[in-house]
């Protein structure tokens, strides 16, 4: 008895010891330390789909944290609704060492609204673990499962994290027990060597010692360069709603149908409301103005989450009655509206955010997270962000331009490219009036238009308190030394989309004193001295997702008995990736006029070029910070 006893002890110390030694922080190979915040040491990921209304997912993820940063790739959560039912839920944390410190159970997770603030109400929830660490390295052991009668959203298999994360092990299952069709799509795998085993319905994927990647600037998103593969039922279900698509026009014709049709309805005097907004209006460009401004000015943002309402429309007549809707109710609302009044228009899908990104043409699929509208006229598209009482009709900002969308119609989806805004569309124009006086003190009177993707950056600015806006233009111009702002004139023309900026500025200490001479940096209210840093191997291509062009005119006034020792050097810089020019000039015994001329073209650059851009981008920071010297005459 006493000798099994012992054999059973050395068992157990075995196999603990086996465990500690394998969550060992010394044993990660050195390789995987490299550049990471976190190690994945293990993810694991087994999806079966029993049905097109049943899906089994099991999600095992061993996860080593070198600092605070890498604590957001724990990703101890799990969602949950009346149709996603949690089944498992733990953690265990180790030390450095790979012995347990702590362990907590599916009670002990917090349990919250999956949703933001803006939203009234959801049905979505979240479970949470909040883990603050003795110190580091540690690592957590998570598992979660969970059965869902959701299947519109299969989980994808994706086998690095994000940026400054590396994998030990990562493998991804997927298994179809049942008839319905099916569709995969691969992105990146064989660069990062995935390997794979694919059955007719099984697919296995796996992936090991995957080094962390580093952040480059000027690229593409990490998603669009990362490893990823994922699939998608041609039959599928979504909260109580089924569904049945292979290609983007009947995965549009499903939305038109099963989300939007009767959404629309309003009752006689909504309708009447919106004839009488247009009454002796002609041009349908401004029937859109009325309406669409009528939608701003009368309703509001908030979100409501329930059910299948996560991707319905509230219908048009609750949004005219309660003055509040979400995206999609805000949408559909005035969509409705532009109907009574003659004039067709189309909810549209997108992904929003200000990196730009596509709905995957090659995947049709529910995608998206953002709704706008689309209104075709005879001789142009107009484009209506219903969720912002302040951009004005037709104007896209950055958070839904230049990318595919899908445009919703009775007859099917079609995807389209939202509208681009052009180098040339996208302008900043500065003039500058600037007086020194005997003591070197500087007044001036600077005058801005903005317009295309520069009037995004600066729109909200008209509805910002005064002290908003003098810090705004403090942190903007913050080489400029102990700057008083002394008046603020913001004006936005929503017809002509261009914001105008009227600012009167004074200092006394921009100019710094050599002797008797004065040192002066003629470019006083627009210097681009942003360098991205250097990078020794570069691996990605360089991108400028979006161009502008800025042009600048300021006339210097000298105080009498001053001037210039030395004009600056004309300089003319024409790259692929754009032109920089800067000329300076006299005018008469006192005024000078500097001039500046700046063009940053969109588009992508082989990563051989990185240097030279970085280049283009270092003479322009130098030439910006220029200085001349004033003396006396």
């Amino acid at each position: 008895m006493r000798f099994f006893t012992l054999l059973l002890t050395v068992i157990v110390y075995g196999q603990l010891l086996s465990q500690e030694l394998a969550l060992n922080y010394g044993s990660i190979p050195p390789q995987l330390l490299e550049n990471a915040d976190a190690i994945v040491r293990l993810d694991e990921k087994e999806v079966v789909i029993d049905s097109y209304r049943s899906m089994k997912v099991t999600h095992n993820r061993i996860v080593t944290v070198l600092n605070e940063s890498g604590k957001k790739y724990i990703h101890a959560y799990a969602f949950y609704d009346n149709e996603i039912k949690i089944s498992g839920l733990s953690v265990i944390v180790y030390d450095a060492k790979g012995k347990e410190i702590d362990k907590f159970k599916e009670r002990d997770f917090l349990d919250q609204s999956a949703t933001g603030s803006s939203t009234l109400y959801s049905d979505s929830r979240v479970k949470y673990l909040r883990y603050t660490p003795i110190e580091y390295p540690y690592t957590v052991v998570f598992s979660k499962s969970y059965l869902s009668s959701d299947t519109a959203f299969i989980p994808s298999g994706n086998f690095l994290d994000g940026y400054r994360v590396s994998t030990k092990k990562s493998s991804y299952t997927l298994s179809v027990n049942c008839d319905v069709p099916f569709r995969h799509k691969e992105e990146h795998l064989k660069e990062f060597g995935v390997q794979s085993k694919k059955m007719p319905k099984k697919f296995h994927y796996y992936a090991e010692n995957l080094k962390a990647v580093e952040k480059e600037p000027y690229a593409y998103g990490f998603r669009d360069f990362a490893p990823q593969v994922k699939f998608v039922l041609e039959k599928f279900h979504l909260k109580g709603v089924d569904g049945k698509a292979k290609n983007w026009k009947e995965f549009g014709k499903w939305i038109y149908e099963s989300l939007l049709v009767d959404q629309d309805i309003l009752n006689e005097a909504a309708k009447a409301n919106a004839r009488k907004l247009v009454w002796g209006v002609k041009n349908p460009v401004e029937k859109v103005k009325k309406v669409y401004e009528y939608v701003q000015n009368n309703t509001r943002y908030v979100s409501v989450q329930l059910g299948i309402g996560g991707w319905k429309p509230i219908s048009a007549q609750e949004v005219d009655n309660v003055k509040y809707g979400d995206c999609k109710g805000l949408t559909n609302y005035t969509k409705a509206l532009l109907k009574e009044v003659g004039i067709d228009s189309y909810y549209t899908i997108v992904y929003g955010d200000t990196q730009k990104r596509d709905l995957d043409p090659d995947f049709p699929a529910l995608q998206g997270n953002h709704v706008f509208l689309n209104v075709p006229l005879e001789n142009e598209s107009i484009w209506l962000e219903c969720t912002d009482q302040q951009v004005p009709v037709n104007y896209l900002g950055t958070f839904t331009d230049d990318r595919y969308v899908l445009k919703v119609t009775p007859n099917g989806g079609e995807l389209v490219k939202s509208k681009k805004y052009s180098e040339q569309d996208s302008r900043q124009s500065t003039s500058a009036s600037i007086s020194i006086d005997r003591l070197g003190k500087i007044s001036a009177e600077v005058n801005i238009i903005s317009t295309g993707v520069q009037y995004n950056q600066k729109y909200r600015l008209v509805n910002q308190t005064y002290q908003e806006q003098e810090e705004h233009y403090k942190d903007h111009w913050d080489y400029v030394n102990n700057m008083q702002i002394d008046d603020i004139d913001i004006v936005n023309d929503r017809d002509t989309i261009a914001l105008q900026e009227k600012i009167a500025v004074s200092t006394e200490n921009y100019v710094s004193f050599a002797g008797e001479n004065w040192l002066f940096t003629p470019n006083m209210f627009n210097r681009n001295l942003y360098v991205p840093k250097r990078v020794r191997d570069r691996n990605r291509e360089v991108v400028v997702q979006r161009g502008y062009m800025d042009k600048d005119d300021f006339v210097i006034k000298l105080p009498e008995g001053y001037r210039i020792e030395a004009l600056l050097s004309a300089v003319d810089i024409l790259t692929d990736f754009g032109e920089y020019q800067i000329n300076m000039e006299k005018i008469s015994e006192t005024e000078y006029r500097y001039s500046r001329r700046l063009l940053l073209k969109a588009g992508k650059y082989p990563k051989e070029r990185y240097d030279e851009f970085r280049d283009f981008k270092k003479k322009i920071a130098r030439n910006d910070n220029s200085k001349i010297i004033l003396t006396k005459t």
